[in-house]
């Protein structure tokens, strides 16, 4: 009898182990989506979830994006980990583990002075047989296409007349129709068709296409790289609820709307104000690719009858491209030729000098964070271009060695050194952290930089704090590059020599 129970428990510790080698057993290499769950703190703060998560022969990472811009780092395991983003939320890159608590810790500068708050987090994949990220479930969801036709579609009793040309974005598409109808199109496979002032939409139109009843001029802006487009076109009168508060614009005209009350703080782009939304009749909400990590947030707004316009300015590969996009706002706001006018003057400043004049200078660019390390830029990066489009050299690490998908880099002093050592010139940038007060200050932030040449001869320039809200200031920003490059001007519209 002993002998047989024996061998049942036996059986049963076989089956038990037999089932936590095939059903528990580590979770495939792959992108997938989990559900965040976050205790702690004062029960305000959120992350987004769902959030992507990466595993790589084994080992977990998550893509954190917190409910706040104002999380400056994370402690995960001992280890401290700094933003990977310079607009927006705070997004962090962290090591995971699945289906278990962990404990952390996050920074806040939120309050009247930084607080490092414990915090509990779990995160747990629905569907483990699923590799699909966040930003794949928003597409199936949306029915997005990544690089869709930008042909001009065909409507039931409207003639066709023409297509726009552009001139660098490959993005977006505006195609002309008879009687003031207009279709934008939008390489994620989305269309908004434009339907003038009195006039009715065609019936039987496809699932893909948004129809735009003008006049536009209640508009949620989320996308708060997009506001330098309605500036520069004298167009924000037609914003009335903004992603970002007053305090984070530096665009006067922003601002300004926002300390008169035309504009109004309407919740960020994941948690918007629904009832202001209702209130304020907003009849159209433009958000940034942010909101595919939010579906649920899009799903409701459209709820509203609130159609959503996704801004793609950002995928442009060419930074006159990006600039481009003002042609979509003043086709929106009905000031295209507005538009026209300022994107012709940023490419005649961006083509204004001559190709012979290029030195061939080689440009460093960083900032120091508070954990000591060096935050700098891909050679993709949006800046890193425009240096080369000015005829500098962009330098950077070798990106071999740094795993990351973002653009931004944080790397140690000494591989800072390493490729530093060569600029000509080095650029300070403000966006993460503020200037040194001189030349002096930053040869005391770290041994090394009063060993790089271009440091210790004084060849140091620093970003504006507002550069990163004007893109649509494009060929402006190369210009002043290019006079940095090769005519080493002390002062221009959007950089300072340090001294």
């Amino acid at each position: 009898m002993k002998q047989k129970q024996l061998l049942k428990n036996i059986c049963i510790l076989l089956l038990l182990i037999l089932i936590c080698l095939t059903g528990c057993g580590r979770i495939s290499d792959g992108d997938y989506a989990a559900s965040v769950s976050l205790k702690g703190g004062s029960g305000r703060a959120y992350i987004e979830s769902p959030c992507d998560v990466t595993v790589k022969n084994g080992q977990v990472s998550a893509h954190i994006v917190w409910s706040s811009s104002h999380y400056d780092y994370m402690i995960v395991d001992g280890k401290t980990y700094y933003p990977i983003n310079t607009e927006g939320n705070s997004e962090f890159e962290i090591p995971a583990e699945l289906g278990k608590d962990m404990y952390i810790q996050a920074d806040t500068t939120a309050m009247s002075e930084p607080h490092l708050i414990d915090y509990t987090i779990r995160l747990d994949i629905d569907d483990g047989n699923s590799k699909k990220s966040v930003t794949d479930f928003a597409k199936e969801a949306e029915k997005i296409e990544e690089n869709a036709s930008l042909d001009a579609p065909h409507f039931e009793g409207l003639d066709y007349i023409s297509t726009d040309k552009n001139e660098y974005a490959k993005c977006f598409a505006i195609h002309r129709y008879a009687d003031g109808f207009a279709c934008l199109s939008v390489n994620d496979g989305r269309r908004y068709l434009l339907v003038p002032e009195g006039e009715n939409a065609p019936e039987d139109i496809d699932s893909k296409t948004i129809v735009l009843q003008r006049p536009i001029d209640n508009i949620y802006l989320a996308a708060s790289a997009a506001m330098c487009n309605f500036d520069s076109i004298s167009a924000v009168e037609n914003i009335s609820l903004s992603g970002i508060e007053k305090d984070n614009w530096y665009i006067e005209s922003a601002k300004a709307g926002m300390e008169s009350g035309e504009i109004t703080y309407g919740g960020k782009y994941s948690a918007p104000d629904y009832e202001m939304m209702v209130e304020k009749n907003i009849n159209l909400a433009v958000e940034s690719t942010m909101i595919l990590h939010t579906p649920k947030v899009q799903e409701k707004i459209e709820q509203l009858g609130i159609p959503v316009l996704i801004d793609r300015s950002s995928y442009e590969d060419s930074p006159l491209g990006r600039c481009e996009w003002v042609k979509v706002y003043g086709l929106l706001t009905e000031k295209e030729d507005k538009a026209e006018s300022s994107f012709n003057e940023q490419r005649r400043l961006a083509e204004s000098f001559d190709k012979a004049e290029m030195t061939g200078k080689k440009v460093a660019f960083f900032s120091l964070n508070s954990n000591h390390q060096i935050v700098t830029r891909k050679e993709n990066d949006y800046l890193a271009k425009m240096i080369e489009l000015a005829g500098g050299i962009y330098l950077t690490v070798d990106e071999g060695s740094v795993e990351t998908s973002s653009s931004q880099l944080t790397i140690s002093t000494e591989a800072f050194y390493d490729y530093a050592a060569e600029a000509d010139i080095i650029i300070y940038n403000t966006a993460i952290e503020d200037a040194p007060a001189s030349l002096e200050k930053l040869m005391e932030m770290d041994v090394t930089f009063k060993k790089l040449p271009a440091i210790y001869e004084g060849k140091v320039w620093c970003t504006d704090k507002s550069l990163y809200q004007y893109a649509n200031e494009a060929g402006k920003i190369i210009y002043d590059l290019h006079e940095i490059v090769s005519n080493e001007s002390e002062n221009t519209d959007f950089f300072y020599k340090l001294k």
